[in-house]
């Protein structure tokens, strides 16, 4: 069984299937005990359920209440209405499979008379109450989904077995687009009109029983192709049926004629072929505008809001994962560890209003000295941190020296600040809090000879001695 991955399904759209399903089962009983109450009291109106078309047999507004009662159980999380879903449907399955089997013999099980008699249809040369061939095979199909689809491991098959009866739904539908509302033409034994909507009606509740496992699964997910599914699927399987159907019934009365309903069925699938395409076009804007604005989100939360630079958490993350390159790939990079010079003084003497000035404007020389590849971040009040990915710890020093040179021409507000950085370069059995600390030693080394320099580190990583070798093993 394919099952979605755990919160890739919407949850409003599962709670809106399984809300469906119950409803699709609570229609089929509520219409089936009105055709049944047509029968008792013999109302023709309720047997045809206002339609002019044929009427539903007794057998087959029975097998419509039990697989609609079948449909309400399995929706429920208690065991014993789970197995009572498979009960009734198993009684819809017998139910359907002796009808079709005495249509494929000359056997009369006595079933389609046993409820009620039915004299209209022996004036029309059928069986009496006996239910079209292609109920019954709705009926075999429908029982089967039931009896799988409460077991978890069989859902699959039962969608399967589900898309059949759709498909003869649909079949049963457009006999009526192109032989007429009521079910003429080449129909030996025609369907009627409400029992070809509540098949479809309860194979599509089927579906929706179990949504997010086999072929629900992108029905159910909150994904841009989860919803052009949900929006577009149905509409382009029922709009031609539809479409045939009414064209017929106009047809029928004189208001079109046979060239005008070609006209018209093929204006109304252009439009629905243009439909899916604006859908498409919808979701894909959304989607775009989505992913834009949690890219600026993203954007926003490694951001420091004052410099515009990475923020001490996008450092840390850069900064793990060119260890975990250097290791790996060997790959060299170097750290930059720059401080101002004496901006606590800077900012006693001017403001703070002054010194966010000034920090803007360190972020704008860091910006502009480095490489789209290179990441700047804030470290910590005035201590700012630089990645250098590809550069060693020589070529890093020259780095320095040009940013520092930068600041030197800048333009502060109210007086000139100068830059002291550190510079060491990352070794393959470097953690990020020894990489930080030996460009930190750095930096204090040239605070400490004068500031406005570059200092960098020389040490050397450590390499564990080998073990000596015991005489008795050479």
């Amino acid at each position: 069984m394919q099952q979605t991955e755990p919160g890739s399904s919407d949850p409003r759209v599962t709670a809106g299937f399984r809300a469906f399903s119950r409803g699709a089962g609570a229609l089929a009983i509520g219409v089936a005990l009105l055709v049944l109450v047509g029968w008792a009291w013999d109302i023709p109106d309720l047997k045809r359920l206002l339609t002019r078309g044929v009427e539903m047999k007794v057998n087959t507004a029975l097998g419509m209440l039990l697989t609609g009662a079948a449909l309400v159980c399995c929706q429920s999380s208690r065991l014993s209405m789970q197995r009572l879903s498979g009960l009734l449907s198993l009684a819809v399955l017998v139910l359907g499979g002796v009808t079709l089997a005495q249509f494929l013999s000359s056997w009369d099980a006595g079933i389609d008379t046993l409820w009620r008699a039915d004299p209209a249809a022996l004036l029309l040369g059928r069986p009496p109450g006996r239910m079209s061939q292609l109920s019954a095979v709705a009926f075999v199909l429908l029982g089967g989904a039931g009896i799988t689809n409460c077991r978890l491991g069989w859902v699959v098959w039962a969608q399967v077995l589900t898309l059949g009866a759709i498909a003869i739904a649909l079949y049963a539908l457009s006999a009526f687009g192109y032989h007429g509302m009521d079910g003429g033409g080449s129909f030996i034994h025609p369907v009627a009109l409400p029992s070809a909507l509540l098949f479809l009606l309860l194979s599509l509740g089927w579906l929706a029983a179990r949504p997010g496992v086999g072929i629900m699964r992108v029905l159910a997910a909150r994904s841009f192709g989860g919803a052009l599914a949900r929006r577009a699927l149905l509409p382009s399987v029922l709009v031609p049926t539809m479409l045939s159907y009414f064209a017929q019934a106009l047809q029928e009365r004189g208001v079109l004629s046979p060239d005008s309903t070609i006209t018209l069925l093929a204006v109304t699938s252009g439009g629905l072929v243009a439909w899916i395409i604006w859908t498409v076009s919808v979701l894909l804007d959304r989607v775009e505008r989505e992913q834009r604005i949690t890219s600026h989100l993203r954007e926003d939360a490694n951001t420091d809001p004052l410099t515009q630079l990475a923020n001490r958490r996008a450092f840390q993350t850069a900064i793990q994962g060119l260890l975990r390159r250097r290791r790996e790939e060997d790959a060299v990079f170097s750290l930059l560890m720059p401080d101002l010079d004496r901006f606590k003084a800077f900012n006693d003497a001017h403001g703070h209003v002054a010194g966010d000035q000034a920090l803007r404007l360190v972020g704008h020389l860091l910006k502009s000295a480095l490489r789209p590849g290179d990441v700047a971040a804030r470290y910590g009040g005035e201590e700012f941190a630089v990645l250098l990915p590809g550069i060693d710890g020589e070529r890093a020093v020259l780095v320095a020296e040009r940013i520092r040179r930068d600041f030197h021409v800048a333009d502060w507000p109210h007086q000139a600040l100068t830059v002291s950085i550190g510079v060491a370069q990352g070794h393959a059995d470097d953690e990020e809090e020894a990489l930080v600390a030996r460009a930190d030693r750095a930096l204090y080394a040239a605070k400490a000879t004068g500031r406005d320099r570059v200092v960098a580190d020389t040490s050397l990583p450590t390499v564990q001695a080998p073990a000596p070798v015991q005489p008795g093993l050479i």
